[in-house]
C-alpha cells in the first residue's frame, strides 16, 4: 500500500489513503479513551481509600476547629454586645457621635443581629435609644 511517486502528482493523495488515515486516528483516539477510562476506573478504590483514611486522620483536628469556630463565634458576640451596650448608653446620656461612629454602629449592629442571630436587650435599647 505505498504511495508511489511516479504514479502520482506531488500533493495528489487517494481517497483510500485519506480513509485509511482518518481511521487510523479514530482507532488510535478510541484506544486511549479506552485506557484513560481504565485508569479512571481503577484508581476510583484507591482514591476513595486514600480519601477515608485522611478523613480519619483529619477527624480530631475538625472537631478542634469546630470548637475553635464555636468559641470565635462567642467572643465575636460578645464583643458586638460590648461595643452596643456602650453606643447605647451613651445615645441614651445624651452624648452625641459623629456620623461615622453612628455608621459603624450600625454596622455592627447589623452584623450582631444578621449573622450571629442576637436578638435580646440590645435589640430593645437599639429600638428605644437609638433609632
Amino acid at each position: 500500500m505505498g504511495i508511489s511517486i511516479s504514479k502520482y502528482k506531488r500533493g495528489e493523495i487517494k481517497l483510500e489513503q485519506i480513509s485509511i488515515i482518518v481511521i487510523s486516528i479514530a482507532t488510535f483516539l478510541n484506544a486511549l479513551s479506552v485506557i484513560i477510562t481504565f485508569i479512571g476506573k481503577a484508581k476510583k478504590p484507591v482514591d476513595n481509600a486514600v480519601d477515608k483514611k485522611f478523613q480519619e486522620a483529619l477527624k480530631p483536628i475538625h472537631d478542634k476547629l469546630d470548637n475553635v469556630n464555636i468559641d470565635i463565634k462567642k467572643l465575636d458576640k460578645n464583643q458586638c454586645m460590648n461595643y452596643l451596650v456602650e453606643f447605647i448608653e451613651d445615645s441614651k446620656n445624651g452624648i452625641t457621635k459623629d456620623e461615622i461612629q453612628k455608621k459603624r454602629a450600625s454596622e455592627v449592629y447589623d452584623h450582631y443581629t444578621q449573622d450571629l442571630h442576637g436578638n435580646s436587650y440590645i435589640h430593645d435599647g437599639w429600638d428605644k435609644y437609638v433609632k
